[in-house]
């Protein structure tokens, strides 16, 4: 393949620091032919909130953030977590968790959950906006299960070099983690463009068909789906754009 012959924009939306993280793992991976632009488009709000009773066995970690905000309490909860994926799992065990990642989405986690119903009750640690109705599953299968909102990701405007970007020529990549982090990025694109619409020239790399379902009315050729919810597969569709054959 040869490589693009100007550099790329590439618009990271994610909150910090996991935008200066993928930043760095962009430039590491494509050196000169991506220009990483930071645009958080969500920011963390910690919250203290009053922990169901009871003694529980494990807790369940679906992001980093809910990791964070996990180890502000760690006091008042048990050591062993459960993890929806390695860098949540690798978060968690650094700051003090007996960490087990199921190395895959939510699916994987549930799956997990009910291999491991020894180490039940679980406490579903999460923030505020979630998908997959976790607990809920896992009661029914019989696995009890209780949860705690620790966090919220309130959704930020757009950054003004963003914005120049977005409405200027030429193709821009955005990657995008989740179907919350995607509605945010099509609000925005909505409410701060002015009406320019840069569905014709945004290439979007989609970690799940849940992120690029929010994308259905662009061009299927400026989608790129990952196979898998893994950075190596989100980077495997990134290559579509960022080489040409």
């Amino acid at each position: 393949m040869v490589p693009q012959s100007r550099a790329l924009p590439v618009l990271v939306t994610r909150p910090e620091p996991q935008a200066s993280r993928f930043a760095r793992a962009l430039l590491d991976r494509y050196g000169k032919r991506v220009a990483p632009i930071l645009s958080p488009l969500l920011a963390p709000v910690f919250l203290r909130p009053d922990l169901p009773g009871g003694a529980f066995g494990s807790v369940v970690l679906t992001s980093e953030t809910g990791a964070r905000a996990a180890a502000a309490l760690a006091d008042r909860l048990p050591h062993r977590a459960f993890c929806v994926g390695d860098r949540t799992a690798e978060v968690a065990t650094a700051l003090g968790f007996q960490s087990q990642s199921a190395a895959g989405d939510a699916e994987s986690l549930f799956n997990l959950l009910l291999a491991q119903r020894d180490a039940a009750p679980f406490l579903h640690l999460r923030g505020r906006e979630a998908r997959g109705q976790l607990v809920t599953r896992l009661n029914a299968a019989g696995v009890e299960s209780q949860e705690a909102i620790l966090y919220a990701q309130e959704p930020q405007p757009l950054s003004p070099e963003a914005i120049r970007l977005l409405t200027a020529g030429g193709p821009v990549i955005a990657p995008l983690f989740s179907p919350r982090s995607a509605e945010v990025f099509r609000r925005a694109l909505r409410d701060q463009l002015q009406g320019a619409d840069p569905a014709g020239r945004l290439r979007i790399a989609a970690l799940s068909p849940a992120v690029a379902a929010i994308f259905t009315d662009f061009p299927p050729a400026n989608v790129s789906i990952a196979t898998a919810p893994t950075l190596e597969e989100l980077f495997l569709a990134l290559d579509r754009f960022i080489f040409i054959a």
